[in-house]
């Protein structure tokens, strides 16, 4: 594994990718093919690999040790997913052993496995809007309010601080920019990797942790973007700033300033895992909504936009922080069923519907420019990449 850290030192990981690709190597790859030699790997070895991982259950291997799992745990296999992530780092690590003379070939196919598509469960808007007003918790409203008008994912809530509020911005209606990010990382991956993303490593609240608390810049360059905020949201951000000034005053020796948006009363930084939990906490006590994750919220919301804004991919990529509008259609286009119910509906009514008169669309109104199918053609193969991304995504939905 004497690639991992040129590897991370190369493309600048963060602690998690470098933790998620350890984890890969250590309880995919190694415990299958770890005791073969180098040189005497094929294709048709890979492929074999492939296979057994599609039938192998999650879990088998932790920290590359072997696990004892329940009958129900056995059930559960490797998603395609996880099977092409273990393809792209067994291609980069052979190219690099070809790069360094050490093989002549690589043996990992061209072609990936697929991956596996999994439709997401989402919440309609009234659906959403119920569960925020049923939210008593002042830090769990305040960041699934946060997620449903930004999509933000959870370590952007709880990495904002009260500088990245502007509420003046936009001619009043204020803004908040996300450009940061919160993880709890093993220090062993903290020490691999490039310092340059690290913002600020929090100070250990248990003595011997093996984990960091650290707030990072943002993975890409388009997971930095400014959220316009909504009337609602901007008097909840600010009752919320005149609490966290009144948590302060009522012990200033023994608070602890974190200098985060989210803070407990003394003043530490709340971690994403505490937002799950307290999610967690609501669905059990709110057993009428229906089941998600947390990120859930995010594409409830995303959904949403896309839906109101009549599918301008562009203007929701901006709220969003997807790197490009195709991973923004290829994200969400399955899960609009209700927009491909009324599309079908529509087509069964005008495709099968009878008419003895030209159809009012069909005959263009006096004055109006028409234009051939021919024409119209050309038009759309000629079109901006971004209006023929927009086009998919009304195909789709």
């Amino acid at each position: 594994m004497d690639w991992l850290p040129k590897q991370c030192s190369k493309h600048k990981w963060a602690p998690k990718t470098y933790e998620s690709n350890l984890s890969t190597i250590q309880n995919l790859i190694i415990p299958y093919i770890g005791g073969m030699e180098m040189q005497k790997l094929k294709l048709y070895h890979m492929e074999n690999l492939y296979t057994t991982l599609s039938k192998t259950p999650c879990g088998s291997y932790i920290e590359g040790k072997k696990q004892e799992l329940t009958e129900k745990q056995k059930q559960r296999f490797l998603s395609g997913t996880t099977i092409h992530e273990v393809h792209r780092l067994l291609g980069t690590a052979f190219q690099y052993a070809v790069e360094w003379g050490i093989l002549v070939k690589s043996p990992v196919p061209v072609d990936s496995p697929k991956k596996s598509t999994q439709e997401r469960t989402i919440w309609t808007v009234e659906e959403m809007r119920a569960a925020l007003d049923s939210m008593e918790d002042p830090i769990l409203h305040l960041a699934v309010h946060l997620t449903l008008v930004g999509a933000l994912r959870e370590g952007e809530i709880v990495g904002l601080t009260p500088e990245d509020l502007d509420f003046d911005a936009a001619d009043g209606i204020g803004t908040f920019r996300i450009n940061k990010s919160m993880q709890r990382v093993r220090k062993e991956a903290l020490n691999q990797v490039d310092d340059g993303c690290i913002i600020k490593v929090f100070p250990d609240k248990l003595e011997r942790s093996t984990t960091s608390l650290i707030l990072k810049s943002t993975k890409t360059a388009s997971s930095c973007r400014t959220i316009f905020m909504t009337s609602a949201l901007k008097e909840e951000l600010k009752k919320w700033l005149n609490q966290l000034a009144a948590d302060e005053r009522k012990d200033p020796t023994r608070y602890h300033d974190s200098g985060m948006l989210f803070r407990l009363p003394n003043g530490l930084a709340v971690e994403p895992v505490l937002i799950r939990k307290k999610f967690l906490k609501w669905q059990d006590a709110h057993p009428e909504f229906p089941r998600i994750v947390f990120h859930g919220l995010r594409h409830s919301s995303a959904t949403y936009q896309l839906m109101i804004s009549g599918g301008d991919v562009k203007a929701v990529q901006g709220t969003t922080g997807h790197a490009t509008a195709d991973m923004l259609v290829n994200t969400y286009a399955h899960i609009q069923q209700s927009s491909r119910v009324e599309l079908g509906r529509k087509f069964e009514e005008g495709f099968y519907a009878k008419q003895e008169s030209p159809s009012p669309q069909a005959v263009p109104a006096e004055g109006e420019p028409t234009i051939s199918m021919t024409a119209l053609l050309e038009l759309l193969k000629n079109a901006d990449p971004e209006v023929k991304v927009q086009l998919r995504l009304a195909l789709l939905t």
